[in-house]
C-alpha cells in the first residue's frame, strides 16, 4: 500500500542533498523542468536524514495549495509538476478519503502517510548518480570537442586538397562547432574529420627542428613515429581490464570503477575516461592527453598513465617520477616509437601468470593487484623483468575486483 511505502535506503555515503545535486546536473537526461527541480527541493527540504535510511518511509503531505503558497507560484504549476514526476517514476501519489493528505510522524520517523511519496527516487538514486556524471562527463567532452574541431578543420585546408575541403564541407557547412550543443553530434562531426584527416594523412612527415620542450612537439612527429611503428608490424600489447584495474594506483582504481558500466566490471570503454579524469587530477593537460591519443590510441595512452602514476609513487627510488607530465609524455613518446615499454609490462603479466600457475595451478594474474607501490614496469624500456621482482610482485598481491 502505498501510504506505508518503504525504500531500501540511499547509497552508502550518499546524502539527501547529494541526491538533489545529482538530479541538477541530469535534468536534461530525466526531461525535469524548471519548476519540477524546484518541486523536488522542496520536497526534499520537508523530509529528514532519517527518511532515507532503509526500510523507512520518505514522504510529505502538503496540499498543493499549500505548495503553491510556499513556493509562491501557481497551484496548477505544482500540479503539473507533480504529474511530470509521477510519469518519470520519480514519486508516487496517493490520498485518503476526499483526496486528503495526511501523514503521522512519531519518536522521528513516519508511520504512514497519504501524499508524495519518494520511494521511487530514493530507489533510482544510484540510476541519478551515475546519469549526473555522464551528464558531466558529456559537457567537458563537448567543451574539448568545440575547441579540437577547428584545429580539424585547419589541417583539412593546409593539405590543399579540394575533394577533402569539400567532403569537409558536407561534414560541417557552418564550420562553426561553436553553435553545436549537442555531444553526440560534436562527436560525430569531430570522428568524420578525423577519418577524413586519415585518408589523405597516410605518408610521413618530416619532423621540424626546433627548440621547443618535448611535451609541446607537433602532432605530426607522432604521426611519423605511428607510421613507422606501423611499418615495422610490432604487435599492440594487450592487457585485459582486470589486469588494468589490478596494477593501478588506489585513487586510479576508484576511477576506473567509477566510470564503470552499470552493474558491470570495468572495460576498454570506460578505462580511458576514467583515466583521464585521473590525468586532471594529476595535472596532465587535455591537450596533452588527446596528443597521446592522437599518437598511440586511448588504450595505450591508459597504460602510460597507469606506469607513470605507480612509478610516482616510488618515493626514494631510482625509477621514482618528479614530472609526471614529463615523464607521462616522454612513455608515450617511446611507446609511439618501439612500443617495448608497453609490451615489457605485458611480459611481466605473463610471468607473472606463469608463475602463479606453478606454484598452485589455479590462480591467474588478472586477478591479483600488487600493492608495492609501484613494483611494475621499474625495468628499462625492452629489458626483460627480473624474476627476484616477479617474487616481490607476488607477495604484495590481494584478489580481484571490489564487491558492488
Amino acid at each position: 500500500m502505498t501510504h506505508v511505502l518503504k525504500h531500501r535506503g540511499l547509497p552508502d555515503g550518499m546524502t539527501r542533498w547529494e541526491l538533489y545535486s545529482y538530479l541538477v546536473k541530469a535534468a536534461k537526461h530525466f526531461g525535469l523542468t524548471h519548476a519540477a527541480l524546484k518541486y523536488l527541493r522542496f520536497a526534499i527540504s520537508k523530509t529528514q536524514d532519517q527518511d532515507y535510511a532503509a526500510d523507512r518511509i520518505c514522504a510529505i503531505w502538503p496540499s498543493v495549495a499549500e505548495t503553491a503558497s510556499q513556493l509562491d507560484t501557481d497551484p496548477r504549476q505544482i500540479a503539473r509538476a507533480e504529474t511530470l514526476l509521477v510519469d518519470l517514476g520519480l514519486i508516487i501519489k496517493s490520498s485518503a478519503a476526499r483526496c486528503r493528505r495526511y501523514g503521522v510522524r512519531s519518536e522521528k520517523f513516519i508511520r504512514y502517510a497519504y501524499g508524495i511519496n519518494l520511494a521511487p527516487l530514493v530507489e533510482r538514486a544510484r540510476e541519478i548518480e551515475l546519469a549526473a556524471r555522464k551528464a558531466c562527463f558529456e559537457k567537458d567532452e563537448a567543451k574539448r570537442l568545440r575547441l579540437h574541431i577547428p584545429k580539424l578543420l585547419e589541417r583539412v585546408g593546409i593539405a590543399g586538397d579540394s575533394s577533402a575541403a569539400a567532403a569537409a564541407e558536407v561534414i560541417l557547412p557552418s564550420r562553426r562547432p561553436s553553435r553545436i550543443w549537442r555531444y553526440d553530434r560534436l562527436k560525430e562531426v569531430a570522428e568524420a574529420l578525423e577519418a577524413l584527416i586519415d585518408t589523405f594523412d597516410e605518408e610521413p612527415v618530416a619532423v621540424e627542428m626546433s627548440d621547443r620542450s618535448d611535451t609541446f612537439v607537433a602532432h605530426r612527429e607522432c604521426k611519423k613515429t605511428k607510421l613507422k611503428r606501423s611499418s615495422e608490424d610490432q604487435p599492440e600489447p594487450q592487457l585485459s581490464p582486470a589486469q588494468f584495474y589490478v596494477l593501478a594506483s588506489k585513487g586510479l582504481q576508484d576511477a576506473v570503477m567509477q566510470y564503470a558500466p552499470p552493474g558491470g566490471p570495468p572495460d576498454w570503454r570506460s578505462i580511458p575516461e576514467a583515466a583521464k579524469a585521473w590525468a586532471e587530477v594529476k595535472e596532465i593537460p587535455a591537450g596533452l592527453w588527446q596528443k597521446q591519443v592522437n599518437c598511440i590510441g586511448q588504450q595505450n595512452t591508459a597504460i602510460c598513465l597507469l606506469l607513470v602514476d605507480r612509478n610516482a609513487e616510488r618515493n626514494g627510488s631510482l625509477h621514482h617520477v618528479d614530472d609526471m607530465r614529463r615523464a607521462f609524455f616522454g612513455l608515450g613518446r617511446d611507446t609511439a616509437e618501439r612500443g617495448s615499454a608497453l609490451r615489457g609490462l605485458i611480459g611481466e603479466l605473463q610471468g607473472l601468470r606463469r608463475q602463479m600457475s606453478t606454484n598452485d595451478g589455479t590462480n591467474d594474474a588478472s586477478g591479483l593487484a600488487p600493492r608495492g607501490g609501484g613494483e611494475i614496469a621499474s625495468h628499462k624500456a625492452g629489458e626483460p623483468p627480473h624474476r627476484s621482482r616477479q617474487g616481490r610482485l607476488l607477495k604484495e598481491t590481494e584478489h580481484g575486483f571490489p564487491k558492488s
